[in-house]
């Protein structure tokens, strides 16, 4: 279901794009301003796009080299027209792409930055500061008043990502950039992302590195030769877009009575019951997870159990796994199981990564946080207050 204007940051809807091959006869007629009969060979790079970014969330894009994620981010950030369809955007926009595309090469760092900030509207009166923040992200001292021509790449794209992040943006279009330089600076790439989307913004990343898509993305489209085949949960995405092949499972396997979804509630004590079926003769040990998904930081485990025998004999089982007064706060969480067989490499396993994990739900009293740790306070005879 489609929402409003003002629950939304940005939309298109049924985008299509397409590029005339340019032989030298079109080249001639476009460089004469003759008009293009529109007879020529086309390659039509994206087809029926449709999506939406709620407001203070970022959607992913995952797609292999080619498949169109690029050309979209363009066409969002209006660096391209839409062939067909209609794109609306309700805020000011950052595009951090075109890394190569530092405008005049001739001026300084900081008349770059100047430049950027002044049409992003930023007033003069606030430029020193921000000036200053700029140099002291980007590292790039005093080269940051020599010319841009004068940079490497890997500069240049830290002082572009530095400019770029350094005003609040309320929408961010996001093309790699998170691969940044090496890894003391992709580290502090990943923390400015997270205060800029705490801070309320929006955006667009695309991207083949699914572990930023889990890290960022709560939805998360795959694009295959111009088209979405996927659009989804982010971790379902990244299934689809890694296309695992699940556990055999020849050797044991988790029961057909299994259930996709645990209620239990927080606080009490928590029995976790899985039926397993041993099919080949061999001890077969289970153990189980559970982890919650932190936009800006990836799958997190907050419970990890130890390996506990099932059996080692083929026939039906089952498995009981206690969580004493279960410290989780109220919520959604996915829940892992392994099995391993001793003799084969065909235990089952269920898992956000393959796509077939259980979901766990936290019943209980609602608090600002996921785990509640074992605390107990007590006053002390006497003690001044």
């Amino acid at each position: 279901m489609s929402m409003g204007a003002s629950d939304i940051a940005l939309r298109c809807t049924g985008v299509a794009k397409t590029f005339a091959v340019q032989r030298d006869l079109r080249v001639w007629r476009l460089l004469l301003g003759s008009a293009d009969d529109g007879k020529g060979p086309v390659i039509e790079a994206l087809r029926d796009i449709s999506l939406e970014v709620p407001r203070g969330k970022i959607l992913g894009i995952l797609g292999r080299n080619g498949a169109g994620k690029s050309t979209l981010l363009r066409l969002l950030g209006q660096v391209y027209m839409p062939t067909r369809g209609q794109i609306d955007v309700f805020g000011l926009v950052a595009g951090l792409f075109e890394l190569g595309g530092m405008g005049n090469p001739n001026l300084t760092g900081r008349e770059y930055a100047v430049r950027y900030l002044r049409m992003m509207g930023v007033e003069t009166v606030d430029l020193s500061a921000v000036l200053e923040d700029i140099l002291e992200f980007s590292e790039l001292d005093d080269a940051f008043d020599q010319r841009v021509r004068t940079y490497s790449s890997g500069m240049a794209a830290r002082l572009y990502f530095s400019v770029a992040t350094a005003y609040q943006h309320e929408i961010y279009l996001i093309d790699e950039l998170l691969s940044v330089g090496d890894e003391h600076f992709q580290a502090k790439c990943w923390r400015r992302m997270r205060e800029r989307l705490l801070g309320g913004a929006s955006g667009v990343l695309v991207t083949h590195d699914w572990a930023a898509i889990v890290k960022l993305c709560e939805t998360a489209c795959v694009i295959d030769a111009g088209t979405f085949s996927f659009v989804g949960p982010s971790d379902q995405a990244v299934v689809h877009y890694l296309k695992l092949p699940k556990p055999s499972a020849s050797g044991a396997s988790f029961g057909a009575s299994l259930p996709e979804e645990y209620l239990v509630r927080s606080g009490e004590t928590t029995h976790i019951q899985l039926p397993v079926d041993i099919h080949e003769a061999g001890a077969v040990d289970c153990a189980i997870s559970i982890e919650i998904l932190r936009i800006g930081i990836g799958w997190e485990i907050l419970i990890l159990s130890d390996y506990i025998r099932v059996g080692d004999k083929p026939g039906s089982y089952r498995v009981m796994f206690e969580v004493p007064t279960l410290p989780l706060m109220p919520g959604n969480y996915s829940l892992n199981l392994f099995l391993n067989h001793a003799r084969s490499d065909g235990g089952d396993c269920r898992s956000w990564t393959y796509g077939n994990g259980l979901r766990l739900v936290v019943d209980g009293v609602a608090g600002n946080c996921a785990v509640r740790l074992p605390y107990a306070a007590r006053r002390i005879s006497g003690a001044s207050v």
